[in-house]
């Protein structure tokens, strides 16, 4: 197996030795997406801000490292989005910004001047400019939301007695050009706000006012930790608000980001400030089981044809808490003007103007076909078996033996399918770069066995240059009875791991 240097160049023998095994049928990939399929395939996943510095293995007792050691980790959370000149523009912790012209289906990365400044950001357009702030008091603005943003000063804003600090900030401009800000993140101090200058956001009108409380008895699912079981704190955090059909939605995450019960709840109002009273359709995004938990700390907005799609934060801690990923989901104002969020949802969905006349919903109906099957590696390192790639886990994988050269990866259907996409979540192994060990792309092959012995590329990344740590790809349909993924390269230093080596299609029915 090559090494994908920095300079993208690959060996000639391999480039030749990779067109000689890949057979002349190829089929290749259909363009454009007509799906997206969650965890987001965002490229260029940053290393997680706790662990840009750190010395691998070195001991940590704190919490945050699940392992007892630092260890260089990838992280994108808390994503604020904005859907502006048909455009998504996204900015999540860990870095910023990135944008979808194809609504959703893949994203491009634009570094912007303020990329690096802490949990969680927030981006509002008021009036004739884009403002932005994040942990800190600081708030920037610009003419673009591409930035350049330049400083325009500190809020007038200071934690004392009940009121919390700065963390966790919304900004709001509503349709009278009235500003608002929202924040909280603390254990027990709950959702504040208070309206700001709408010419100088710096300045606030109103006293801090808090609209959410902590409430563990009536709310149980606010209650801390995996199962919710310690009803004493509950981390209350990163508030959003919604404006639809005159009514204001004010969501909150609570439990805690590394936690499976990690959930999104809302109140609602006639007012920017409140009085705010919690739906009963509570909490509004919850998911403890499958391949997405902790799904909370996010944004919802209305984007393509009005439609309302909420973005969340996902888990996916392995060494460390704040180790996390994005998705997104339909969302919707029910007959009793509740927000219902349609997720988490992790199969492929449609797009939106993509799903066919004869749907009956977003769901393609395209199931993981190799789920827990009769999976094998062509080497696999000490407990570290081919099943852990098709188990619905991300914090689990498969990793090829050290010196296997070109690792093979084969699930057996349970009977013959027609394959319509492959999602792979890979993990970078030994990712340091203190030592010069850097995150880049993972060069691949999927073959599909259309009959017996004879296989066939469905799809091939093998001069892929992006740098995707998800990577969800349709494919032409093709049926067959065995996947095979073939690891052509990986970062220079990398072992290349694979979380979910995912075959999307449908079961042949047989009579």
């Amino acid at each position: 197996m090559q090494t994908t240097e920095n300079t993208m160049k690959r060996p000639l023998t391999l480039t030749l030795a990779a067109l000689l095994l890949a057979p002349l049928a190829a089929l290749h990939a259909a363009e454009p997406p007509a799906t997206f399929c969650n965890p987001l395939p965002i490229p260029n996943y940053p290393i997680g801000f706790a662990a840009r510095n750190v010395t691998n293995g070195e001991p940590d007792a704190r919490e945050s490292w699940i392992l007892g050691h630092r260890e260089q980790f990838r992280e994108l959370a808390d994503p604020v989005v904005l859907w502006h000149d048909g455009k998504w523009y996204l900015y999540p912790s860990g870095d910023m910004a990135w944008v979808s012209e194809d609504q959703g289906a893949t994203w491009q990365h634009h570094p912007i001047n303020v990329r690096e400044i802490g949990y969680p950001p927030t981006v509002v357009r008021h009036r004739d400019r884009f403002l932005f702030a994040n942990n800190s008091a600081t708030l920037y603005a610009s003419a673009s939301p591409l930035g350049p943003f330049e400083k325009i000063g500190d809020l007038q804003l200071k934690a004392s007695g009940e009121v919390p600090r700065l963390g966790g900030k919304m900004l709001f401009s509503d349709d009278d050009g009235r500003l608002y800000l929202y924040f909280g993140v603390s254990e027990k101090a709950g959702i504040w706000g208070v309206e700001l200058d709408g010419a100088d956001p710096t300045k606030p009108l109103t006293a801090p006012v808090r609209f959410i409380d902590f409430n563990p008895k009536d709310r149980p699912w606010e209650a801390h930790g995996e199962w919710n079981q310690n009803p004493n704190k509950g981390w209350l955090e990163t508030a959003w608000m919604l404006k639809r059909n005159g009514r204001y939605y004010l969501t909150y995450g609570a439990a805690g980001t590394q936690y499976r019960t990690y959930a999104m709840g809302c109140f609602v109002g006639s007012s920017p400030l409140g009085p705010f009273t919690p739906q009963k359709h509570n909490p509004i995004l919850r998911t403890t089981e499958g391949l997405l938990t902790g799904t909370a700390s996010g944004s919802i907005v209305a984007g393509p044809e009005n439609q309302l799609w909420a973005f969340y934060t996902i888990r996916a801690g392995v060494v460390h808490s704040f180790e996390r990923r994005i998705g997104m989901d339909r969302t919707e104002i029910d007959a009793n003007g509740e927000l219902v969020v349609n997720g988490a949802t992790s199969l492929p969905q449609w797009l939106p103007g993509k799903m066919p006349p004869d749907a009956k919903s977003a769901d393609t109906g395209w199931l993981p076909i190799n789920g827990l099957t009769h999976t094998l590696g062509s080497t696999s390192a000490p407990n570290l078996p081919g099943r852990l790639a098709v188990d619905n886990e991300m914090r689990t994988w498969w990793q090829p033996a050290e010196g296997d050269t070109q690792p093979t990866l084969t699930s057996t259907f349970g009977a013959p399918a027609t394959v319509h996409a492959v999602r792979l979540i890979w993990r970078d192994i030994g990712l340091d770069t203190k030592h010069d060990v850097k995150p880049g792309p993972f060069c691949y092959r999927v073959e599909l066995e259309t009959a017996k012995d004879q296989w066939t590329t469905i799809l091939d990344r093998s001069d892929s240059t992006e740098d995707l740590l998800i990577d969800y790809r349709e494919c032409k349909p093709a049926t067959g009875t065995r996947a095979r993924l073939v690891i052509l390269g990986s970062p220079k230093g990398i072992t290349p791991g694979v979380a979910e080596f995912t075959v999307f299609g449908k079961t042949v029915v047989t009579k």
